[in-house]
């Protein structure tokens, strides 16, 4: 009888750890959450401060043109160029957004794996629970 009970506490024990560990591995991606989160607003202030520079050149840009028409021609060609400039930054943010994005599908992958992971524990926890049950109502029986 003694070693099944003590079978028994070694795999509480056991299961025990395994909680501990995934606590901790669900704590560990909480903070990569975090990193990635500060790297998002990060890039949108650089983004912005980016922006605000290049809505100045346009506005300096339009200012000039009216003065000649010749002039005119050639700032038009350099905003477009400016404004394609602006484009390839806007798609550089767009797939640094995309990425990102592909970052939290995979944090939110392994939370579903962990939640199965937990699923699974806690099951387990619950066939040990019914196996002690069953144990004490064998020992009171014996006892009689």
């Amino acid at each position: 009888m003694e070693p099944i009970i003590s079978e028994m506490l070694a795999r509480q024990d056991e299961l025990s750890a395994k909680q501990d560990e995934l606590s901790a591995r669900q704590n560990e991606l909480g903070a990569k959450v975090e990193r990635v989160s500060a790297q998002v607003r990060q890039l949108t202030v650089t983004v912005t401060n980016s922006l605000t520079v290049q809505s100045s050149n346009i506005e300096f840009l339009l200012v000039r043109t009216d003065k000649l028409e010749q002039n005119q021609l050639e700032l038009r060609s350099e905003m477009d160029q400016r404004f394609d400039a602006v484009d390839q930054r806007f798609d550089a943010v767009d797939q640094r957004f995309d990425a990102v994005d592909q970052r939290f599908d995979a944090v939110d992958q392994r939370f579903d794996a962990m939640g199965q992971r937990f699923d699974a524990v806690d099951q387990r926890f619950t066939q040990i629970d019914q196996r002690f049950e069953q144990l004490f109502d064998f020992l009171k029986e014996k006892l009689k």
